[in-house]
């Protein structure tokens, strides 16, 4: 009869208490390696298979939460953009000269200089406590570099079909 989920947790804690979590998981390791995989007795192939899953190294986290808070991020920086820019262009019709001219230099200053905006700080600082590389810019890197692929792949496509043709 196979060990039970009781039995096999009874035998971690005692394990535990003379090795070392990385000695322990690399004990049942071998264990389940050398003496499990070749014994013709089920029993004791399934019991150590049960106690290799128990020590088995967590899987990786999966940071559902921060990159949840990062799609946030970006999807509120994405509207801040897209309503600048709508407003660069619409604030002239609107509203008098010396209200417009001010809104949209600071609109300009923001959008083109290399100045890094808070809301990229704050996606950054959520990219690296995920793994993921750290942008330079939001423009840059959401709108410019997907336009630059998009007609590269369009020229490239091109020149196939023409050398092809």
């Amino acid at each position: 009869m196979p060990t039970s989920n009781q039995e096999a947790q009874s035998i971690v804690e005692i394990v535990d208490e003379y090795l070392e979590q990385d000695k322990a998981r690399e004990l049942m390791a071998r264990l389940n390696e050398n003496v499990g995989a070749t014994t013709d007795n089920s029993s004791l192939k399934i019991s150590l298979q049960m106690l290799d899953a128990l020590y088995a190294p967590d899987p990786p986290k999966r940071h559902t939460f921060k990159k949840i808070a990062m799609a946030l991020v970006i999807l509120w920086h994405t509207s801040i953009v897209i309503i600048n820019g709508v407003a660069f262009f619409v604030l002239p019709f609107l509203l008098p000269v010396w209200v417009w001219v001010p809104i949209d230099s600071f609109i300009l200053t923001v959008m083109f200089t290399r100045e890094i905006c808070p809301l990229t700080r704050l996606e950054n600082s959520i990219r690296t406590s995920i793994g993921l590389p750290r942008i330079g810019g939001f423009v840059g890197h959401y709108f410019v570099r997907p336009v630059r692929q998009l007609i590269r792949n369009r020229q490239s496509r091109k020149v196939k079909q023409s050398s092809n043709g």
